[in-house]
């Protein structure tokens, strides 16, 4: 059962339904953004400070002017989201359809709609993400992303207002064809908020078991999303290896650069290993 439902509902009825949860989910997500990519910038910073490698994808921490701009993109576009909801809602409005979380469902479906969001969600991002590669689409929706190219905790909803539409539409997408209840709703964004802040944090914590092991790595971690922003061609995937593996868009060096990462050789350049013959050190 989805959170469609087709019932009478005057449109002020309808924003006096939804104003108080649009804006307390505009208030999570934004004090969760800023705890967990406040507590990821500061262990990188220290790691950075006293000269520790282990788990840092490069040398370096970005400048404070490109953070500034992530904080401000990302606070924007958590705003968008909530914005985006409420357009779609008072879309489907017209045809008589009124969003509704409140409802029980199943317990099985329950069950099923935590990894089944993140699975959809990963598709949802890869297929939209892909298609913001695209060379008449780039520059328009996902620029603003890439210009960070050493990414930071902060970038992690560093979005153009056209690609904060698209992403922050996902979950009307989802609730219109999917089970899904609030408990499912606040579980698919504190999730998305650790993981998106993570492999943007520029730091890799990620066990070898769930990423490059040959029967359970299908994760797709810090360093996969890094390298996107290092090469922007390749790894498009947000929580998966799934969907970049099956096209064939996963890059050539990325476990050996995760080896390296990992290896107690690390010394901030891992990037060197792209396109070179020489193995990563053991």
């Amino acid at each position: 059962m989805s959170g469609l439902h087709y019932r009478a509902l005057p449109l002020m009825a309808m924003f006096h339904h939804n104003a108080g949860h649009l804006r307390d989910t505009l208030l999570v997500e934004l004090l969760g953004y800023l705890v967990f990519a406040g507590a990821m910038f500061a262990v990188v910073a220290l790691l950075h400070r006293v000269g520790v490698f282990r788990f840092r994808i490069r040398r370096g921490v970005a400048k404070v002017a490109q953070m500034r701009r992530e904080i401000v993109d990302s606070t924007i576009t958590l705003a968008v989201f909530q914005f985006a909801q409420v357009v779609f809602r008072v879309g489907a409005l017209a045809f008589g359809i009124a969003f509704n979380l409140g409802h029980t469902i199943p317990t099985w479906q329950l069950a099923l709609s935590f990894p089944l969001i993140l699975v959809v969600h990963d598709a949802y991002f890869y297929w939209t993400h892909r298609l913001m590669h695209l060379r008449g689409l780039f520059t328009f929706m996902h620029w603003e992303h890439h210009k960070s190219r050493a990414p930071t905790p902060w970038t992690a909803y560093s979005f153009a207002i056209p690609e904060a539409l698209v992403q922050g539409s996902f979950v009307v997408f989802y609730v219109a064809f999917f089970p899904a209840t609030t408990a499912t709703i606040v579980f698919f964004a504190f999730v998305e908020i650790i993981h998106n802040v993570a492999i943007h944090s520029g730091m890799d914590v990620f066990p070898r078991w769930l990423v490059t092991d040959k029967r359970f790595g299908w994760v797709a971690g810090s360093i996969y999303h890094d390298l996107h922003h290092a090469t922007s061609n390749s790894n498009y995937g947000l929580y998966f290896r799934f969907w970049d593996r099956l096209m064939k868009t996963e890059h050539a060096d990325f476990v050996r650069i995760y080896d390296y990462v990992h290896s107690p050789q690390n010394d901030g350049y891992a990037y060197r290993l792209i396109g070179a013959r020489r193995p990563a050190p053991p």
